[in-house]
């Protein structure tokens, strides 16, 4: 899933209101996924402070907004450098970690680090990491209701540190010495961090609409939040998918932005085209109801798909179950089956996994 690329506003880094501005300016850069803009922020920063947490955490995340969701191990271990120097200059300023910024540095490339191992099923190297980072997060849950940033962290450690592990059962036995979460508190705390947070405001908008989308099953409130990381940031093509996967229903995609889905089928990076090609299908099949459109779109998208190892598995199951569906309507029963037992496979949710099994089940 996504990064934990949170900051305070007190701290050396934010005494300075025009260095304040230019974290939040390249920060900017970063979510509309604008490396060249971000790295001339990032440098101008460096000017005025040497040897700060911020510059690698900062050069971190705009290797991973430039290129997510496709990290490959060669940029995650650039990544995984910039992290380790970050953690290793908030430890070098601050060795007991008490001021809120160092935490805040330090707890955000823990967080990441074990993202990433988690992603890559590196178990207990993301346990290690997830320890280290709620050692840090133990302290910010004790100055939340005065530093507000710490809202995010705090909301996001309560929410899925009940509703991950349910998810994610292989991460129970692992977790029982972490404090119990609170689902609707976390809830509440990551709302609050949209409205009055400053530089963790994006992250709560990415966050929130990923638990509508795949916890709560809502996805009439994650439009809401993706909505609004469209509007700030054009270019962020992740929130884009995201979207159109909001949009995953007969209903609202009738009302999809065709314009959204093209703009995803152009993008350079064949997890856009899968997602763009998969939802023209949709599109095509629901909306227009042109069949022979719809097939070519989603047999498009899924040669993309086929480019693609562990990324983009939503994407592959709803165009598996949209080419099933439409092979079964014509009579081909072997392929729809090929096809519909694809879309089981990596079926993200569970609405695609029952309707392609109530379909094989008709075969």
């Amino acid at each position: 899933m996504l990064c934990l690329f949170t900051f305070s506003i007190s701290g050396q880094v934010f005494e300075d209101e025009a260095l304040k501005k230019l974290v939040k300016q390249g920060a900017d850069h970063i979510y509309n996924a604008d490396p060249d803009s971000a790295g001339f922020y990032i440098e101008l920063i460096e000017l005025e402070i040497e040897d700060h947490p911020v510059i690698p955490l900062m050069r971190a995340m705009t290797l991973l907004w430039a290129n997510i969701p496709t990290i490959t191990e060669e940029l995650f271990r650039q990544m995984q450098d910039q992290l380790f120097y970050a953690i290793e200059l908030a430890e070098t300023r601050d060795p007991d970690l008490k001021d809120p910024e160092m935490i805040f540095f330090a707890m955000a490339s823990h967080g990441l680090l074990a993202e990433y191992y988690a992603d890559q099923s590196f178990n207990l190297r993301a346990v290690g990491e997830a320890n280290k980072a709620y050692g840090l997060m133990k302290k910010g849950f004790k100055i939340v209701d005065t530093h507000p940033e710490f809202l995010f962290t705090t909301g996001l450690y309560n929410y899925f540190r009940e509703k991950y592990p349910e998810k994610h059962p292989i991460y129970k036995p692992l977790l029982w010495f972490f404090r119990g979460g609170d689902i609707e508190l976390g809830l509440e705390q990551l709302k609050k961090a949209c409205e009055v947070s400053i530089l963790t405001q994006v992250e709560a908008y990415v966050y929130l609409s990923y638990i509508y989308l795949r916890y709560e099953y809502k996805p009439e409130k994650a439009q809401e939040y993706l909505g609004q990381i469209i509007k700030m940031y054009p270019n962020n093509f992740y929130a884009k998918g995201k979207y159109l996967e909001s949009l995953a229903n007969p209903d609202d995609i009738k009302n999809a932005p065709i314009e959204l889905i093209y703009s995803l089928m152009t993008h350079e990076n064949s997890y856009y085209k899968l997602a763009g090609y998969v939802f023209l299908g949709y599109y095509e099949e629901i909306a227009v109801e042109s069949d022979e459109k719809a097939e070519y779109a989603y047999r498009r998208g899924l040669e993309y798909g086929d480019e693609l190892e562990h990324h983009g598995e939503y994407f592959k199951g709803l165009g598996y179950l949209g080419l099933g569906r439409l092979l079964a309507k014509k009579g081909e029963q072997l392929e729809a089956k090929r096809n519909l037992n694809l879309a089981v496979k990596f079926a993200e949710t569970s609405q695609i996994r029952k309707e392609a099994k109530e379909l094989l089940a008709k075969l």
